[in-house]
């Protein structure tokens, strides 16, 4: 029985590597950006720890609670005389506590924008941080305008601070306040005096400070042992079991307001300059990995969320963008599997026969339609297949293809004897259209230096074929002039290199 002529191998250029990484290609799934404008500044965004991870976002009198299904707002909390500056959730997500620039904070039940549970007044100077303790349900820190941090027990609020450090440990406005990850007692600031500070709030005491030399923005400890902080230009990491700084990077032109631990894919950093970029704090050069440029106003704050499908930012012009990264359809899948539908359509795709028998399949009967000049290769009408491979219509690596296995054939002199200036003019116009293509140039030669050693004593007695001649040496020397300036401009770089 006689068998089908393979097809023609089609020719593979070199692949350069890819040049989008896994971290890039991960933090471009973050698509399908969602801009809502508000009046005011956007000043928080805080995510609920717990599932679905409906996000807070806090903008002048009012925190808007937006749905992580849809994007849109579900609540609104109101009940605030004037600007507030942070919307936290408690880690069991049950909690809202708001600050606002009265001093007051209150703690609202997140699911009942209503109703307001309990209602503090700290200070009576603007409270811009307030915050639960990650593991600790009745605790509160705030940090106040009147450069005092203090620390409540919610269940006996009444009773004032269970801890307080007052003006005399900060030189100016806290702006941050953090919790320091395998220590439940260590609290960490973030001041406009230029210093980080570590406080023990069983002991009462000021345990590290370190010098920012700008008003510090944000503060946010990685670790046990790493704490970094945003102030100025430049964000600095410090290491807290030798005390001292263990990098610092410039990545931005103007101050640095935001900081967000994404887990293993890197720490984010938002700035007034309008960028928020990913470092890779496992890298010694703390490498950037990707980042966003919003042209809109300066970043005030970013967050992801926990499950990593929203990534929203708040902006100065009032802009809060969304952006939602498709999820793995593999949870579906599996419930997919359970049900019993699917169970009756797929049943015995397992079977692979019995250990004696052995099952084959066949390959599909159905082939793909031959190209034409792989009808006329295998039918040795080697003119015929060069004909349609320069026709128009053709792709180029179909055309190469072809000249390839013409040589490998050798079939080049064969394919090109006995033509005249109306079927020689195609192969030409084509040779001279790709000649400046690296990956086809080997090629093109082959078959230019053939013609013109077939060919070259009819150039002068055809006016078409001086014109495709004259053409196509101007071509060559266009493209000796920039291979000398390329070899230039390698040797200049050479000098500035060394």
């Amino acid at each position: 029985m006689s068998s089908s002529r393979q097809r023609v191998q089609a020719t593979r250029n070199p692949v350069l590597p890819a040049k989008t990484t896994p971290e890039q290609k991960y933090w471009k799934g973050f698509v399908n950006p969602q801009l809502i404008k508000e009046n005011y500044p956007i000043s928080h965004i805080h995510f609920n720890p717990v599932s679905p991870h409906d996000f807070a976002v806090t903008s002048s009198t009012r925190i808007q609670v937006f749905s992580s299904k849809t994007r849109q707002v579900i609540k609104t909390f109101s009940r605030f005389k004037d600007t507030v500056y942070s919307g936290e959730y408690r880690y069991d997500g049950k909690l809202l506590v708001a600050a606002d620039a009265l001093g007051l904070v209150t703690i609202f039940d997140a699911y009942q924008p209503r109703s307001l549970l309990i209602s503090l007044q700290p200070s009576s100077h603007p409270t811009h941080v307030a915050k639960f303790h990650p593991t600790i349900g009745n605790q509160l820190v705030t940090g106040s305008d009147d450069r005092s941090l203090r620390m409540y027990d919610i269940s006996d609020a009444s009773a004032g601070p269970v801890a307080q450090f007052d003006h005399t440990h900060h030189g100016d406005y806290i702006r941050s306040v953090n919790f320091i990850p395998g220590n439940p007692n260590l609290i960490t600031t973030g001041c406009y005096d230029g210093f980080v500070r570590i406080f023990d709030t069983r002991l009462l005491l000021l345990v590290a400070k370190f010098n920012n030399n700008n008003p510090v923005e944000d503060v946010l400890a990685l670790s046990p042992t790493t704490l970094v902080s945003a102030g100025g230009p430049q964000v600095k990491v410090w290491d807290l079991s030798r005390g001292l700084q263990i990098h610092e990077f410039n990545n931005f032109t103007k101050t640095a307001t935001t900081l967000h631990n994404t887990g293993d894919h890197g720490l984010l950093v938002g700035s007034l300059d309008g960028h928020v970029k990913i470092f890779d704090y496992t890298s010694t050069n703390w490498d950037v990995k990707f980042g966003w440029k919003f042209d809109s106003g300066g970043v005030l704050c970013s967050a992801v969320s926990p499950n990593f499908k929203h990534f929203a930012t708040g902006l100065t012009s009032g802009l809060l963008s969304i952006r939602t990264r498709k999820m793995d359809t593999k949870a579906a899948t599996e419930k997919a599997k359970k049900t019993s539908t699917y169970a009756r359509i797929t049943r015995g795709a397992d079977y692979h026969g019995e250990e004696d028998e052995q099952v084959v399949v066949g390959s599909s009967s159905s082939t793909k339609k031959l190209k034409t000049f792989e009808k006329h290769l295998n039918a040795f009408k080697w003119a015929e297949a060069l004909d349609s491979a320069v026709s128009q219509g053709v792709f180029k690596d179909e055309t190469i293809t072809l000249l390839n296995e013409l040589k490998k054939r050798g079939k080049i002199r064969i394919a090109l004897h006995g033509r005249d200036e109306i079927s020689l003019v195609p192969v030409l116009l084509w040779l001279l259209k790709y000649i400046g293509d690296v990956r086809a140039f080997n090629i093109v030669c082959d078959f230019v230096a053939v013609i013109l050693e077939m060919y070259g004593n009819l150039i002068d007695k055809s006016v078409a074929l001086e014109e495709a001649f004259k053409n196509l040496s101007q071509k060559i020397n266009s493209e000796i002039k920039k291979s000398k300036e390329a070899n230039e401009i390698c040797g200049m770089l050479e000098l500035l290199a060394n």
